[in-house]
């Protein structure tokens, strides 16, 4: 009976606007008749178009305050990189939903059967992330670390990188654990290694990834964001 009586709001409200643009030919005015009307009948009835579940008829979602937070340090810096090919993962997991409801990803990450993560311990202080959003092109996502030395394992990473798409997770030295990258929009490496000309300097390989039109921005994971990890080798 209840969806029957939220249809029946849907009709309602297409019906206001209807009938207006008939009777005086204002498509603006007819428009705005939509979200006037299902004002009305939710106070009226109690019922809300956007609560029924017509998401799709929903418009601009409230805002929320940022309280400033003095209590606790936040602390810069990140203390553990881990990457995952995009192809192990075994769906889009990540929803705009997310960002408008809780603001961050809390359940377990989907990999395919015996897919990991694997851990990249960059070097110290090197690690940024960073996320914007453009009005009409949606939300950017970069994240940029440094090793030192090269050797034959960076060599095999770089070959292994080239063309890849991979999500990071960058874990910061505050134990927050931030998610960069979609299934179907990837990070992609960039990467630049260097002998200095001078002895007193260190060799240095610099990896870099950015990409636009992500659907959300660099999210949280919450505590129920559990996902598997590669045990490194011990060097």
């Amino acid at each position: 009976m209840e969806i029957f009586k939220k249809l029946g709001l849907v009709g309602a409200s297409l019906l206001s606007a209807v009938l207006l643009f008939l009777g005086t030919g204002d498509l603006f005015a007819s428009a705005l008749a939509v979200p006037a009307s299902s004002i009305i009948l939710q106070k009226v009835t109690g019922i809300s178009l956007v609560e029924a579940g017509f998401s799709g008829l929903a418009f601009t979602a409230p805002l929320i305050g940022l309280p400033r937070k003095a209590q606790n340090p936040q602390l810069g810096g990140s203390k553990r990189l881990y990457l995952v090919l995009t192809e192990d993962l075994e769906k889009e997991f990540i929803q705009y939903s997310d960002v408008l409801t809780t603001g961050e990803y809390n359940a377990p990450i989907p990999l395919l059967a015996g897919k990991k993560f694997v851990e990249i311990e960059a070097w110290y202080d090197t690690t940024k992330w960073d996320t914007g959003m453009k009005p009409g092109a949606g939300f950017t996502q970069s994240v940029e670390f440094e090793v030192l030395g090269y050797n034959k394992d960076i060599a095999k990473l770089m070959a292994l990188l080239y063309e890849t798409g991979v999500n990071v997770i960058a874990q910061g030295n505050d134990d927050t654990l931030i998610y960069l990258g979609q299934k179907y929009v990837p990070l992609m490496f960039e990467v630049a290694a260097q002998s200095p000309v001078k002895g007193n300097a260190q060799k240095k390989v610099t990896f870099k990834a950015a990409n636009e039109g992500f659907m959300v921005p660099a999210m949280p994971l919450g505590p129920l964001a559990t996902f598997a990890v590669t045990p490194l080798v011990a060097a």
